[in-house]
């Protein structure tokens, strides 16, 4: 024990279904079964092996980290003009509240996200300093596609449920996670659901010092099924890998058929700073 860190057992990993890309796209009954299964039972998978995927995760975080490395005022200025009527695309600094397990609500300040839909649209704003745009669309459309295949295969979208995706359905998310020193809070990010469709999620990458190293094994995501499971670390340290959870819509959808993934992000104990990027399917206005 560290502080109030606990270092994770072997007892308190999830052992991750991943599946080839390859059997996703040809169809295979096995691997659409695999997928079914792992949503139902963990409430998350992974897919390997989709085309130009790591390469655009790798340029993407090289521009994460460099937007991230701006003066916080220069940052400021791309937050949402709410005055305006802008909820929430473009940069956002310490703005969600969790509960934690022993029933205080606190402020994940070490959390920061840049908001975009996907594709491009007129409402998404982009910094001038930095070329986040390009790396962040190009990510963020890879992993939609891959994630509304998925989720056709899966009967989320189509015939089974009569939902199509809307024009503005995808939402990119950029995540950084600064580093702290502190050890009494040992969440980034407190335990929640999304409240969407679905989620597509990447592995994490961290850096010590302007070094990149492995994930701790006392820090990342942990998830859980259901209320009568326990929290369990997603071991996620293959960039080739892209993970999908279930919104709490898509478990609505599905009768129950699927999971909706309640997770939280544990802190590394160490100063260490988590990188990773997200897109999220709303449901139809309708």
């Amino acid at each position: 024990m560290l502080g109030s860190f606990k270092y994770v057992d072997a007892e308190e990993i999830l052992d991750l279904d991943i599946i080839p890309y390859e059997k996703i796209v040809q169809g295979d009954l096995t691997a659409i079964q695999a997928l079914d299964k792992a949503l139902h039972e963990k409430g998350i998978v992974g897919v390997r092996g989709v085309p130009g995927y790591k390469e655009q995760y790798e340029q993407f975080i090289k521009v994460a980290r460099a937007f991230s490395s701006l003066p916080e005022e220069i940052k400021e200025r791309y937050k949402p003009n709410r005055d305006l009527g802008e909820t929430f695309l473009g940069y956002e600094a310490g703005k969600e509240k969790f509960q934690r397990p022993n029933g205080e609500w606190v402020i994940d300040d070490l959390k920061t996200s840049y908001y975009a839909l996907i594709p491009d649209n007129a409402k998404n704003k982009w910094p001038r300093e930095i070329d986040i745009r390009t790396p962040f669309e190009a990510l963020g459309e890879t992993m939609a596609k891959m994630g509304e295949q998925v989720m056709y295969k899966i009967g989320l979208l189509g015939d089974c449920t009569g939902l199509h995706l809307e024009p503005d359905a995808c939402l990119g998310r950029m995540l950084y996670y600064r580093k702290s020193d502190h050890n009494e809070n040992p969440y980034w990010c407190g335990a929640h659901f999304d409240n969407g469709l679905f989620t597509v999620i990447l592995p994490a990458v961290y850096f010590k010092d302007g070094e990149q190293v492995s994930e701790p094994l006392e820090a990342g995501l942990f998830v859980r099924a259901s209320e009568e499971s326990a929290f369990r670390k997603v071991v996620a340290d293959d960039l080739d890998v892209m993970m999908f959870q279930v919104g709490e819509f898509g478990q609505l959808v599905r009768n129950d058929g699927i999971r909706a993934t309640e997770h939280r992000v544990h802190k590394a104990s160490d100063a260490i700073e988590r990188y990773t990027f997200a897109v999220f399917y709303c449901a139809p206005m309708d």
